[in-house]
């Protein structure tokens, strides 16, 4: 006779932000007294190990996004061009959907997957750089 399961909740399969969730293991040595301090932390928080780690990690990645991008906002208010607005000399654009999410790379911003952006094409082998329509705007002066 078939076993019988009880079905899936409906937020089963993404993370508590609400994305789908597609974990992947990350394994890594540690010496043992960082791994004590750590298991100590846990137990203080009532978190398993791996979740503090977890929970580390993204603030640590977030943390620094916004320490570079702090650094970005401080050279401009200070006249001078940050290493992100150095871009090749364009020779054209080309408008393109987005195919996965992108950033763009005058501003900064988000640019959803399906949605429009451009591609600033270089002379060979100098590099590109995607758009936000917004930037593209500001480029055309309309």
């Amino acid at each position: 006779m078939p076993r019988k399961t009880s079905p899936a909740p409906k937020n089963a399969g993404t993370s508590p932000r609400g994305r789908e969730r597609k974990d992947r293991v990350l394994q890594t040595r540690v010496p043992s007294s960082l791994y004590e301090e750590l298991a100590e932390n846990a137990s203080r928080l009532r978190v398993p190990v791996s979740n503090l780690v977890r929970n580390i990690l993204e603030d640590s990645v977030r943390m620094v996004g916004n320490i570079v991008e702090g650094g970005f906002g401080i050279a401009e208010a200070l006249g001078g061009q940050p290493v992100r607005e150095r871009r090749p000399e364009i020779i054209g654009w080309q408008s393109l959907t987005a195919a996965k999410r992108l950033t763009c790379s005058r501003c900064g911003k988000n640019i959803a997957k399906g949605r429009r952006a451009w591609l600033g094409i270089a002379a060979q082998g100098r590099g590109s750089e995607v758009i936000c329509p917004t930037c593209r705007k500001s480029l055309s002066g309309s």
